[in-house]
């Protein structure tokens, strides 16, 4: 029996852990991949205070692996099934935790194209981590199917390694948060198409083609290119809580409080995968931090 379980070992998640361990709660983390979580795909990270040069997403998600493993956290790799919230029960494959309070941090997963040729050419030009295939496309012509920050980034990224790189975005004008990425794509050697979706991937055994069609226009155009790199958006990494009573907004997010509290009451949720507009490194250790303390304080009081 645990004080808390933590879902997801994404930086929310770590920060949670750190914060339970020194509330002296018995902690579990649970991740089913890698601790450090989308962070890790990151390229070089320009707005997480402490690294003035920037920091790695890789070397970052290492550093915070490594701070709660100095701690008497006990992890465990596994996927979560489904959460029966009504006896407070984890259940993974091939065992069920109980426990007194659950942080959801599961994080988010990319979208798909949903096109022909997208499934054939995975892993074969198709490509959704860019920092970690990039490298395989030195010289190559690449396309990239994003828009905002991530897909600049993305092609900024490419523009380094790869001969050439065209950013198609559907929006009308490539749009970002920060002025900046716009500024840097300006100045690079990408070349932006605008207000243009892909049709379809086509090739032999690998991608040869992207077929990309303009909105308004109909307009049709076959792009040459040996990879396509997907940044379109994510989806929240909520399926196996589609049944367990918990509240979701339309889109699949959990809905949450400003303590971090979700409908249901121990059950906490932090980082992207909650209603908060705002996807940072920043607001997710936040969160961890918030919904950790609020867990301290309710069992202490109990």
């Amino acid at each position: 029996m645990y004080d808390v379980v933590i879902v997801g070992g994404g930086p929310g998640g770590l920060t949670a852990a750190l914060y339970c361990i020194r509330s002296n709660l018995n902690t579990l983390l649970i991740e089913k991949e890698f601790i450090g979580g989308n962070v890790s795909y990151a390229g070089l990270i320009e707005n997480y205070p402490g690294f003035p040069e920037g920091i790695k997403g890789f070397e970052l998600g290492q550093k915070m692996e490594n701070q709660v493993k100095n701690t008497d956290v006990e992890i465990k790799y596994g996927v979560v099934k489904k959460i029966d919230f009504k006896n407070m029960k984890i259940i993974l494959e091939d065992e069920d935790i109980k426990t007194s309070s659950i942080i959801l941090s599961p994080g988010l997963t990319h979208k798909k194209l949903d096109v022909p040729g997208e499934e054939k050419f995975i892993g074969k030009g198709v490509v959704y981590c860019t920092t970690c295939d990039g490298p395989l496309y030195n010289g190559k012509k690449t396309v990239v199917a994003g828009r905002g920050i991530p897909g600049i980034t993305a092609a900024l990224y490419l523009d380094e390694i790869a001969k050439s790189v065209i950013l198609v975005t559907p929006t009308k004008e490539l749009k970002a948060k920060e002025a900046i990425y716009l500024d840097k794509i300006n100045a690079s050697n990408v070349k932006v198409i605008t207000n243009t979706t892909i049709k379809e991937l086509q090739g032999q055994k690998m991608l040869e083609k992207v077929v990309i069609k303009h909105k308004d226009s109909g307009e049709e155009k076959v792009l040459d290119a040996d990879g396509i790199f997907v940044n379109i958006g994510k989806i929240p990494n909520t399926k196996f809580l589609h049944e367990g009573g918990i509240a979701l907004d339309k889109k699949g997010f959990i809905v949450i409080d400003a303590t971090q509290k979700t409908s249901i009451d121990g059950v906490y949720a932090i980082g992207d995968v909650t209603t908060d507009p705002y996807k940072q490194i920043s607001t997710a250790v936040g969160d961890g931090c918030k919904a950790a303390l609020n867990i301290a304080k309710i069992l202490k009081d109990r």
